[in-house]
């Protein structure tokens, strides 16, 4: 007998769409809240919208047998969007400390959308209509994609080692692993923000 999607209510507090989302923990999928572990929200849950919770298992499917889906974030609150930023500038300004506070800013925007109160796009991680994923494979080890989540760098980019002519070993193995990321959700109605590979979404929301 296949087993339906389990959905989890929102908190009554919580301003987003009125609408039953889907705990991803419940459908063989690797859970691993990173925001959580970090402090920055109160739940280990991570849920998504119905749409995007179909379009996800669907795209397993594609994967090679054993395979699956590890992911970091899906639905995120307001709150947590501005401890990400918070986090994003302090990292930043390690990073590049002779950039002015407005070519931080401008860098900060290319990794993460401005905390506005309201969202109404659907495929935005503020409605749970985006998510942050990896795979994994047989034996629960993450494929090399050649950066962390959440990377501040030029190598997060989807196509990154794509417009490399010269690949170490490692380089070839991330381009291979990203491409077949790109490939399932691809084939299973997903699109990707191009300057972050883990970063996908759905478009066609209901």
């Amino acid at each position: 007998m296949k087993r339906s999607l389990t959905a989890c209510r929102p908190s009554k507090r919580d301003p987003s769409e009125k609408m039953n989302y889907i705990d991803l923990a419940q459908h063989n999928l690797v859970i691993e809240p990173r925001y959580y572990c970090y402090g920055w929200s109160r739940s280990k849950k991570i849920v998504a919208r119905p749409s995007l919770a179909r379009a996800l298992m669907r795209a397993k499917k594609f994967l090679p047998a054993g395979y699956t889906f590890k992911i970091w974030d899906c639905r995120r609150p307001r709150s947590v969007q501005l401890l990400m930023l918070a986090s994003f500038r302090r990292r930043l300004k390690i990073m590049h400390p002779g950039l002015s506070s407005a070519e931080l800013a401008k860098i900060v925007r290319r990794f993460g959308a401005r905390p506005l109160k309201r969202v109404t796009r659907p495929d935005t991680h503020r409605n749970g209509g985006a998510v942050d994923l990896t795979i994994i494979d047989r034996s629960g080890r993450e494929l090399y994609m050649g950066t962390d989540h959440d990377d501040l760098t030029d190598r997060a980019a989807t196509d990154y080692f794509e417009s490399k002519k010269k690949l170490s070993t490692l380089g070839r193995e991330a381009r291979k692993n990203r491409r077949l990321l790109k490939r399932v959700l691809t084939r299973a109605g997903l699109k990707n923000y191009a300057a972050e590979w883990w970063h996908w979404y759905y478009p066609h929301h209901r």
